[in-house]
């Protein structure tokens, strides 16, 4: 018979308790224990009644190959979190060993392992001492050897123990499935709540979002309409400002236009009235004119009594002369001539009677004319004045017309009276219309129209003017008193507004300062670098004028070279183009890839609200695969009851069967001992059953004690260190989402940077295209300045080499041809046959002279010596030239030359002839003419080679210059000229120097304006320059940014794939914690049942042992690990804000200097305006 006491050290209570024990799981642990149960020894235990993960069949959950297991590191949403691997051990015969392995995370809190692993101390020195004392009870049992009777009553009392063993254990699983029920539902209660509480803290987060957008949203909308209200009413007051100054305006202008009118009458009256005058003062001439004429009659009147007086003094006079002529003549004698006299005397003497008679007829009439004028224009007069009076009326007027028109019918119009008639008729008639228009002007009252008077008309009418005035002036007071108000708030409005444009002005005004400083500097910079430059230009144009003529050909070369730049500058524009094509398809790729990515999140979302609708079926699943565990459960209870039963019944039966043969005892003795022998030995078993069944009920219970203590701090404790934990997970969930949107903005933030910066790029390419045609300009002008410079230089060499030329030719061309010319020109008349006779005999002794030279030269003359032979004969035929030109009275001088010199031929010839006197007194003056004929004629040949130089040059200037005029290059030499030729081609020639002094100055002119261009072009160089730096330097920015913006799109990318890798690891573990607290229950009796199902096929399991010391080491790793990652992510988003902040740094460093840019190309535009208008 095997041992049955041969057993491990560990028994299987302290398994058991150590899975009743609630335990929580590790985050990053996975624990594997392995231990062998032997079933013989405990035959209860089985692990049928062990929940598997829920959702899952019963079957499935043990898994008999144990390689699988290791495949369990990395787990999705599906895998169970505690799997058991059972593998079977028949090595040893009659035995089977269960080797059971179990693989499951559990989460055990900090605080609570000290006490559980001092609890499981104290219960493994517990059992150790149950061990020994079950040995010795097991030494006691082997010492005795029960008797058969003894063995009957003893199965019976085991039996029944058995019972009541399992009515103990049926109970106390009982309370430890509602326990655990209990248990599992408060988990589920809580993960439930803590889930609702996440639900709304995200809706609470998501609301809190919204409002704060919708808060912002109705700020500005409310300061929208605030500041929309308040521009509405000062609109509307201004509005009501305006219309009242309407209504002021047209009051005024109503009040204005009455003035006017009243104005515009008054002055009508005072029209009518100068009119009235005006006729008043005709009347009044008009009387003056009728006073002259009677003054004009009365003079005829005087005159004709003059003249009758003085007739009657002749006639007198005329009497006594007659009286003294027939005085003297006697009284006898008569005769016919005094007879004619006397008749003639009485003739005389009757016209004057008669002239008399007639006098005194016209008296009368004139006397009754006068009367009757003084009648009539008295009567006219007594009517005007009677009608023309301080209070006439229209009425009164009219009877004086009527009175008038009566007064003298038959007068005629040509008459005085008639004329008289005619402009009183007149006055009164306009003084009626004046009167009627007064009535008509005056506002009478009662409308009531009466005939007044002129003064209460005029009195009226000056009321009506100041009531006039007043209301004007009060009009003027309200029009002034509504401006002052208005005034009062227009400059109250005026004033609000002039503080906030204040305010906004300074802050521009402080801002264009730093912008006013920063150009300045720039400035600064610039007009050093421009000084610098100009420096180095003003060297450089020293060594241009040599490069002149390297220039020449090497402009071929330079065209063909810019024609090649003009194409690479066309090949880069058509690059730029396609980089800007470039740029706006990864623009537009990176705006795609933004809304690919929003809708990924959006399927993410999607996908993940699945996934929640998933876990609820899941769990749905999960709690009715536990009610159908739980009728299981019941029917496997009601299934052993009906076993027990059954058994009962099986074991009447065999009592009954036992005791009915009592008959004969010693045939039965033998035949039972094998019956009794397995009894015993079953008895044996049941007992160390029932022991370790009261020890692991002993356990459980206390156990249970414990657990119902721990229960109400449970409740407490592990619900606020999840909500601490779960806390913990939503501020990190919360930073993470942070960070996200922060991400996402940063992200929008550079496309808006992109974007700009690829606008800034575009602008700053139509700067480049603007930059490069102003380059080309310049190049083109300077190729023309270039080929201008050439152009002189060529000219000035060509002038310079005459100039050698002309010099070589006077230093080697003698002065022989001028003097000759010279000579000619004096030459004249007489002395022309004589000169020519000289010259033949001069050349005759110099054919002479030359062929006894000649025979008397040596072999080989030197050069030296040749040269001074040379001078020697020009000098001598100066010399005989001079000779000629002496006159013929000096015969002394006419003398042969030596073989020395002229001179000392003269002087000696002077000195050896004895035939003439005083030869000392004249060779002094023969010596001046030689040497004045010397002279004259170094002095014409000095003028003829100027003259000829002067030619060349014209000539040469003129072609140079090309000018087209013939007059300039047909000019004859000066030496062979008249005085009066000579002074027209002098004039001829100033006009020649003035025309090419024009002709220069106007090149010098070109000159300086080319210097000038040339500077200026060479500064818009310098500028161009400067942008084609600043473009390098923006395309290394860009591409810096680019570079960045890949490695961020990279990071965000890694940042979501982190993000996403720990929401997964957050849902796996928020998964295996439900699952661990939905399968934490243990049910022994499940588990007894399954082993007892397994039977002989399983022989030995382990259970899942997990230490304290493992899990505080794995729980101290995991947060690390969380630590090590939340620092990380921490410095990465550091490392994100930096790079942010830098990035920022040079975007608003690169719009300070596109700003600048911008200046410059407006700058450069001024200067392409001013150069194509200085060039049209």
């Amino acid at each position: 018979m095997p041992s049955i006491y041969q057993r491990q050290s560990s028994s299987n209570s302290l398994q058991l308790i150590k899975q009743t024990i609630p335990s929580r799981r590790v985050t990053s642990g996975i624990t594997n224990h392995q231990q062998q149960i032997d079933v013989r020894q405990n035959p209860g235990f089985s692990l049928r009644g062990r929940p598997s993960s829920a959702g899952t069949k019963r079957a499935p959950a043990i898994v008999t190959n144990t390689s699988s297991h290791g495949s369990n590191g990395i787990r999705d949403s599906l895998v169970r979190p505690n799997a058991w691997t059972i593998s079977s051990n028949t090595s040893n015969v009659g035995r089977s060993i269960i080797n059971g392995n179990f693989t499951g995370e559990l989460d055990v809190p900090c605080q609570d392992n000290t006490e559980i692993t001092n609890r499981v101390d104290q219960l493994e020195k517990e059992v150790k001492g149950r061990d020994a004392e079950i040995r010795e009870l097991n030494d006691r049992l082997r010492s005795l050897e029960p008797l058969n009777s003894t063995f009957t009553n003893e199965v019976h009392t085991l039996r029944s123990e058995l019972e009541k063993v399992k009515r103990e254990k049926q109970a106390a699983t009982g309370l430890i499935s509602s326990v655990q029920r209990d248990l599992h539902a408060k988990e589920s209660e809580l993960a439930k709540i803590t889930r609702e509480v996440e639900g709304m803290k995200s809706d609470s987060r998501d609301k809190d979002l919204r409002l704060q957008s919708l808060q912002a949203k109705l700020n500005l909308l409310r300061d929208r309409g605030r500041a929309e209200e308040d521009r509405y009413t000062k609109e509307k007051e201004l509005v009501n400002l305006r219309n009242k100054i309407k209504l002021a305006e047209q009051q005024i202008n109503e009040l204005n236009e009455s003035v006017n009118r009243l104005k515009s009458q008054l002055q009508d009256t005072e029209k009518q009235l100068l009119r009235l005058n005006q006729n008043e003062l005709k009347l009044k001439q008009e009387c003056e004119h009728a006073r002259e004429q009677l003054l004009e009659v009365q003079r005829n009147e005087t005159k004709l009594k003059a003249d009758v007086t003085n007739a009657e003094k002749k006639y007198n006079q005329f009497c006594i002369s007659i009286w003294k002529c027939f005085s003297n003549d006697d009284d006898d004698e008569y005769d016919e001539d005094n007879h004619n006299i006397m008749e003639r005397i009485q003739q005389l003497q009757r016209q004057l009677d008669q002239s008399q008679s007639e006098v005194e007829r016209l008296r009368g009439i004139n006397l009754s004319s006068n009367e009757q004028l003084r009648g009539s224009l008295g009567k006219f007069i007594d009517i005007l004045t009677s009608a023309i009076k301080e209070q006439t009326t229209a009425k009164n007027l009219l009877c004086a017309r009527q009175q008038m028109i009566e007064l003298e019918e038959a007068v005629d119009n040509d008459s005085i009276v008639g004329m008289f008639k005619r402009a009183a008729i007149n006055i009164v008639d306009s003084h009626v219309r004046f009167i009627s228009g007064i009535n008509n002007l005056v506002i009478q009252r009662d409308n009531q129209q009466e005939d007044l008077s002129t003064n209460e008309i005029l009195a009226l009418i000056r009321r009506q003017y100041e009531e006039l005035e007043r209301e004007k002036d009060n009009l003027f007071l309200d029009h002034t008193a509504r401006e002052q108000t208005f005034r009062s708030e227009l400059e109250k409005v005026t004033e609000e507004k002039d503080a906030f444009w204040q305010q906004r002005f300074d802050d521009e005004c402080a801002r264009l300062r730093l912008e006013n400083t920063q150009l300045r500097n720039e400035y600064d910079e610039q007009t050093r670098s421009f000084s610098d430059r100009l420096e180095i230009v003003t060297a450089q144009n020293s060594e241009y004028v040599q490069r002149w003529n390297i220039l020449q050909t090497e402009s071929s070369q330079k065209m063909n070279e810019l024609t090649t730049q003009l194409q690479e500058y066309q090949r880069e524009l058509n690059e730029h183009k396609e980089q800007d094509k470039q740029l706006t398809g990864s623009s537009e790729k990176q705006k795609e890839e933004f809304i690919r990515m929003e809708k990924e999140k959006n399927a993410t979302i999607q996908d993940l609200n699945g996934q929640m609708e998933v876990y609820k079926d899941q769990v749905r699943q999960f709690s009715k695969t536990i009610i159908q565990l739980e009728k299981n459960l019941a029917e496997e209870q009601e299934r052993r009851i009906k076993l027990q039963t059954e058994l009962d019944n099986v074991d009447k039966n065999r009592k009954v069967n036992r005791q009915t043969p009592p008959v004969s005892t010693e045939t039965i003795v033998p035949i039972v001992s094998v019956p009794v022998a397995d009894l015993s030995h079953e008895l044996f078993t049941h007992k160390s059953r029932i022991q370790e069944q009261e020890q692991i009920i002993i356990s459980l219970r206390r156990d249970l004690a414990g657990m119902t203590a721990r229960l109400s701090d449970v409740q407490g404790e592990l619900s606020e260190k999840q909500k601490r934990a779960l806390e913990k997970s939503e501020f990190t969930i919360r930073d993470q989402t942070k960070e996200l949107n922060d991400t996402r903005v940063k992200l929008s933030k550079l496309s808006d940077i992109v974007d700009k910066q690829s606008t800034q790029i575009e602008s700053l390419q139509s700067d480049l295209s603007k930059s490069k045609i102003l380059a080309n300009q310049y190049q083109l002008l300077v190729d023309q300045r270039q080929a201008d410079i050439d152009r002189l230089t060529r000219s000035l060499d060509e002038k310079n080499l005459l100039v050698e030329r002309v010099e070589q030719t006077n230093q080697n061309e003698g002065r022989i041809t001028h003097e000759l010319v010279a000579i000619g020109a004096q030459c004249k008349g007489e002395r022309h046959d004589q000169t020519i006779g000289r010259q033949r005999e001069a050349l005759n002794e110099l054919r002479a002279r030359i062929k006894s030279l000649e025979q008397s030269r040596p072999t080989n003359p030197s050069y030296e010596k040749v040269l001074q032979q040379v001078v020697l004969l020009k000098r001598e035929l100066a010399e005989l030239r001079a000779r000629q030109s002496l006159p013929a009275d000096i015969p002394y001088l006419i003398t042969t030359p030596g073989s020395n010199s002229f001179h000392q031929q003269s002087t000696t010839s002077f000195r050896q002839s004895p035939a003439v006197p005083n030869t000392l007194d004249v060779m002094p003056e023969a010596q001046k003419i030689i040497e004045e004929r010397a002279a004259h004629a170094e002095t014409m040949n000095a003028l003829q080679s100027c003259d000829e130089l002067h030619n060349t040059l014209t000539r040469k200037l003129v072609q140079l210059l090309d000018i087209d005029d013939d007059t300039l290059l047909n000019v004859s030499p000066l030496a062979t000229m008249s005085p009066t030729d000579r002074y027209v081609a002098i004039q001829q020639r100033r006009h020649i120097i003035e025309t090419l002094l024009q002709k220069v100055e106007m090149l010098r002119e070109r000159l300086t304006r080319k210097e000038e261009l040339l500077l200026d072009y060479e500064k818009d160089l310098g500028k161009l320059r400067q942008a084609e730096i600043l473009l390098r330097e923006k395309d290394l920015l860009l591409q810096d940014l680019e570079t960045n913006k890949r490695s961020k799109d990279d990071e965000s990318l890694f940042l979501r794939n982190t993000l996403k890798e720990t929401q997964d690891h957050l849902n796996q573990e928020k998964r295996l914690n439900t699952s661990i607290k939905h399968n934490r229950n243990i049910d022994q009796s499940q588990s007894n049942e399954f082993i007892r199902r397994s039977g002989n096929s399983m022989s030995s399991t382990t259970l899942h042992d997990h230490y304290s010391s493992e899990s505080t080491t794995k729980i101290r790793t995991a947060k690390r690990d969380m630590n090590q990652k939340l620092s990380r992510k921490d410095y990465e988003i550091k490392t994100l804000k930096q790079e942010l902040h830098e990035a920022l740094d040079t975007l608003s460093e690169q719009s300070n200097k596109v700003k600048l840019l911008e200046l410059q190309s407006k700058d450069t535009s001024n200067g392409t305006n001013f150069i194509e208008s200085h060039h049209s």
